[in-house]
């Protein structure tokens, strides 16, 4: 198996990016387009969406608002608009849900892809992937689109009027990139970009939680006054660009397997807070250097990630099933033989270690 690394073909990101949008999506050679993305981000971003896709003298064809579910029967209605509409371009405007809906679009219907992000709480917008759930929400699949988006526009200032919390979930997913990147590196396993994991890619992974721990704070407490600081354009990249790019061609492992594991029994918290806590129960599975795990909890708690099963809803009689479902998405690809009682056990000492960082 060879290294493979993958990226969108442009990414643009700054302040005051969306007044150029026109430009940008000039360079696309599309004629019609399909734009969804939830009713806030619309309304937030899809104005100066539209605008740009009218100064590129391209059609917006139809435009799907209250996009929230990545569900099979959703993504069938979405496919049979944008087709009966004859889009050669779709735009996902929003947050996770928006781009993975748009990127399975996208691939069913063979058109060029931009994503417009206006909150930076996952790395998603650069990546092929879709993740699918069911109707109940519990997880079901990853999927891919064949390549990378063709644009991927992200305006700093619109990310900065978020709420606060948003840019922290992006934290929480891009300091698991990291400690991931160097699992699939350990155990030579596939990455998203089916390949092996790549040097540049685990190189980004280790930038993104340089920056995360660097710069975390001071943009959280920029974006709290809906400021676009340096500090912001720092962790905005992190967020979105470098732990993009780290996770699906240095690949996902046991945060993320944690993740799941919590979904499938019920949780419903943002992906971002959920892979935090599940990068501490990664590190006590790998039986990782205690300074690196204090390390880790030290940073989650700066940028209000701190979260336990109880707050979770999360009960003793659900971690057999949490280790079960974290085996079958990813715990593989540890370094060590994580088994699905070794999983439910590291999962509880992650939750035990924060509850005593909490009464220190």
């Amino acid at each position: 198996m060879h290294r493979r690394f993958v990226s969108p073909r442009a990414y643009v990101q700054g302040g005051g990016a969306l007044d150029d949008a026109g430009a940008e999506f000039d360079r696309l050679d599309a004629e019609r387009a399909y734009v969804l993305g939830g009713d806030t981000a619309l309304a937030t971003a899809g104005d100066a969406v539209s605008a740009g896709l009218a100064d590129a003298g391209i059609e917006v064809a139809h435009t799907a608002a209250g996009v929230d579910r990545c569900t099979d029967p959703a993504l069938d209605d979405h496919v049979d608009t944008a087709a009966a509409a004859g889009a050669d371009l779709v735009v996902g405007v929003g947050g996770g849900v928006a781009m993975d809906v748009a990127t399975a679009v996208a691939d069913r219907v063979d058109a060029a892809l931009a994503v417009v992000p206006t909150i930076a709480s996952t790395d998603a917008p650069t990546s092929t992937v879709a993740v699918v759930y069911d109707d109940a929400g519990n997880f079901r699949e990853v999927r891919h689109r064949d390549r990378n988006p063709e644009l991927v526009l992200v305006d700093t200032a619109v990310v900065a009027g978020a709420p606060a919390r948003f840019l922290a979930y992006g934290m929480g997913d891009a300091v698991a990139t990291r400690f991931e990147a160097e699992a699939v590196a350990a155990t030579g396993g596939r990455t998203d970009a089916d390949g092996a994991s790549s040097f540049a890619a685990r190189a980004l992974a280790e930038e993104a939680y340089r920056r995360v721990r660097e710069h975390g704070t001071g943009a959280l407490a920029a974006v709290r006054r809906d400021a676009a600081t340096p500090a912001v354009e720092r962790v905005v990249e992190a967020n979105t660009l470098l732990s993009g790019l780290g996770f699906e061609s240095g690949g996902t492992a046991g945060a993320h397997a944690v993740q799941i594991g919590l979904t499938n029994a019920g949780v419903r918290e943002p992906h971002g807070l959920l892979v935090g806590f599940g990068t501490v129960a990664e590190l006590v599975v790998r039986d990782a250097d205690p300074d690196t795990v204090s390390e880790v909890l030290d940073l989650l708690f700066a940028i209000d990630l701190d979260v336990t099963l109880a707050e979770l809803g999360v009960g003793e009689d659900d971690l057999a099933a949490v280790g079960e479902v974290a085996c079958e998405h990813g715990m593989e690809l540890e370094p060590v033989d994580a088994t699905p009682g070794r999983v439910a056990d590291a999962v509880r000492t992650a939750d035990e270690l924060v509850r005593e960082r909490r009464s220190n």
